[in-house]
This record gives C-alpha cells, structure tokens and sequence, in this order.
C-alpha cells in the first residue's frame, strides 16, 4: 500500500519540472496582457451600471416594450427619450465634452433596451414554438428531446436582467475561448507526461516494481500525485483567470443570471453568472481527471514522454478543434455530432450543451447531452486508471 513517503516523493518529481512552471507562468502572463489591453477600453471603462435601478424600473414598462417591438427592435436614441428617465441622459450627458465616452455610453443605452426586449421575446416565441411540436408530436426522439426542453422552460424559473457591462459576458468566455481552458490542459499534459516513462529512462523503474510497498503502492502514489497536481494546475490558473478578468472588466455588479448574457438567453438554466462559471471550473477539473488519466495509461505503455505528450495532446485538440468547427443539430444529438459534443472542452465551456435544448438519445431515454458527457468522460478516466494498474503491475523486471 501506499505511504506518505511515497506520495510526497511522487508529488515531488512532477513538481520539480521547470518547464511545467514556465508553461504556466508563460501563459497567465500572456492571458493578463490579453486582458489588460481590454481594460483599457471605453466600453469597458465607462458604462450604465450605475444607472441599473433606473434602467429596471424603466423598462417594466408594458408600453415600452409593445413601442420597441413594433420599431423591430431598432429603436433611435431620440425615440425611446419619452420611455427613459432623465436622469440617465443626465448621467450620460456629463461626458459630452468626451465624445469616444459619450458615444460608446449612447449606443450602449440603445442597443441593451433593443437586445434585452428581442431575448426576451425570442425566447418567448421559441417556447410558444416549442409547445406547438410538442402538442403534435410523433412520438420520436426528436420529438421526446423538445419535449423535454419544454418541461426544463416551465420547470426552471429563468430571470432576464439588463446586461449592461461586458463583465459577465467575459467572465463566461474565459472558459468558452478555445485556447485559454486549452492551455490549462497543455500543462497536465507537460507535468504528467513522464510519470511512468521517465523511471524507464532514469533507470529507476526495476526499483520501483520491487519497492517493499509493493506495485500497488506505487500506482496509487502516482494517481494521487497526479490528482493533487491536476487540482492545483486548474485551482491556480482558474482563479488567475477569474481574478484577471473581474479586474479588467469590473466583476458584475449584481449577481445577474446566465440567461441575461448575449448567448444564453434561451437557456433553461437559472442560476447566475457565477453559479455558471463554477459549473464550468468543475468540468475544467473533470476533464483534467480525464486527460491525466489518459496520459498516465499511455505513459504506462510507453518508454518515451513524448508518446502520451502527443497523443493526448491530439485526443484532447482533435476533439477540441472538431468541437468549434462543426454546428451542433437542434434539440437531438447525432453521430456525427458526437465527438464535439462530448468532447472534454465542452465539458469545461458547458456553453453550447446548455444555451438551448440540447440531449442525446442514449438507448432510447433522452438524457441531457451534458449529463452524457460527464458520464462519457468520467468512464475513460476509470477504464484508463484499471488499464493503466494493470499493465503497470504486471510488468517484468529486467535485470
């Protein structure tokens, strides 16, 4: 069995690489440079938030919205003046000598009412839509899919709030950009590559196979290394993230809800902002688990680093960059559809699996596609782990 000793010795030696740390330093210096030059701009700078309670009141009003869907949602400035407190324009007024900061105040007033009541009357529409299939259904899978998004509608109480900071929406994209969630993942990938294969290259691997402690104690050494590894690379460069961008973008003011940002606004899920934004650094941490045991099973197998390196670095960016190229189909998961879908970059945006119905048909339930995911990854990283046992236990010892 495994001891302390043990684990600290293994936790060690995926620690002491530099380049591990490099890579990290590397890239969370060219993510805060990223985001610093955004801070700099007007819209993020100057916006309505403090004129939220203002803006709430203004359009409750049944007038106001029936005005703004008859214009199209393309309202003028000068048309929604007799809708809008004064009090705004004044708030807006005071940056007339500055005309990037008034301008950008302007058309961020106009385009919030217009963009808030289209959501909101998309999203009504959609479900009107939805309960007409629903009512003539044929029974299908398809069918059984908007079935159940149109129980999640009624079910799940969704609030649709004034989005009026870039905030929340980057707070979101942190983990829905490709890249960034993806350099997460690079650096397990470094850190964990060698965790078998180096002992056949520093010649310490007949030690390790007869160690008092047995092979057993060795692999679960190893698991938990890499899990206390994997949990500390997503801790670290998930709160980096998270902390740069509330600070470069302002963190939302309010604990305003998922639906109300740009993309998600025909979602079923209730919670806000941040709810969602710890769902996705739990994915991020599942999918870690998932790529760490990939890369030890493959590091099991192999006496090169660069063997799991590459290989998981493909599974992981194939599926990654197959994700962000094809559409996924409305409602009902398909084959071809699949590898996107349930791919460990989507469980860490949850982005696309959740701003509409979205479910597969798995031996006819229709369960959610995100839940699918989960379970789908959640299983490789068990099936990799016994493999990865079982061959490194019955190893022979040369010499």
């Amino acid at each position: 069995m495994m001891n302390m000793e043990m684990l600290k010795t293994e936790v060690y030696k995926i620690c002491s690489k530099k380049v591990v740390w490099i890579a990290m330093v590397l890239f969370l210096a060219m993510f805060f440079a990223l985001q610093f030059q955004q801070s700099e701009k007007v819209g993020v700078k100057y916006t309505l938030e403090p004129m939220r309670a203002e803006l709430t009141s203004a359009v409750e009003n049944a007038d106001f919205h029936d005005f703004v869907r008859r214009n199209n949602y393309a309202c003028s400035i000068d048309e929604i003046t007799q809708y809008v407190p004064k009090t705004v324009f004044a708030y807006i007024e005071q940056y007339k000598n500055n005309d990037r900061i008034y301008g950008s105040l302007r058309s961020s007033l106009i385009n919030t009412i217009n963009k808030y009541y289209a959501r909101i009357d998309n999203r009504a529409a959609t479900i009107s839509e939805l309960a007409e299939d629903v009512a003539s259904s044929d029974g299908s899978a398809l069918a059984r899919a908007k079935e159940k998004q149109l129980q999640a509608y009624q079910s799940t109480p969704v609030t649709m709030e004034l989005n009026l900071e870039s905030s929340a929406n980057n707070l979101i994209d942190v983990n829905h950009a490709a890249v960034f969630p993806g350099l997460i993942m690079l650096v397990i990938i470094v850190g964990l590559a060698g965790i078998y294969s180096d002992e056949y290259t520093s010649g310490t691997q007949s030690a390790l196979l007869t160690a008092c402690k047995g092979r057993r104690g060795v692999f679960l050494s190893k698991l938990f290394a890499a899990w206390i590894f994997i949990t500390a690379v997503v801790g670290i460069m998930e709160l980096f993230y998270m902390t740069t961008t509330a600070i470069c973008h302002h963190a939302p003011s309010t604990t305003i809800s998922a639906a109300s940002t740009y993309g998600l606004s025909l979602t079923a899920y209730g919670g806000s902002v941040y709810a969602f934004c710890f769902r996705q650094v739990l994915g991020t941490l599942l999918a870690g688990y998932t790529l760490g045991s990939i890369v030890m099973c493959i590091s099991a197998f192999g006496k090169n680093a660069l063997i799991p390196f590459f290989a998981a670095g493909l599974v992981y960016g194939g599926t990654a960059l197959y994700a962000n190229m094809i559409s996924f189909p409305a409602y009902l998961s398909v084959v071809w559809s699949l590898p996107g879908e349930l791919s460990l970059f989507m469980l860490q945006t949850q982005y696309e699996l959740v701003a509409a119905g979205h479910y597969t048909n798995v031996f006819g339930l229709i369960v959610p596609t995100l839940t699918v995911n989960v379970i789908f990854n959640a299983a490789i990283a068990v099936v990799c782990l016994l493999l990865c046992y079982k061959t490194y236990t019955r190893k022979q010892v040369k010499g």
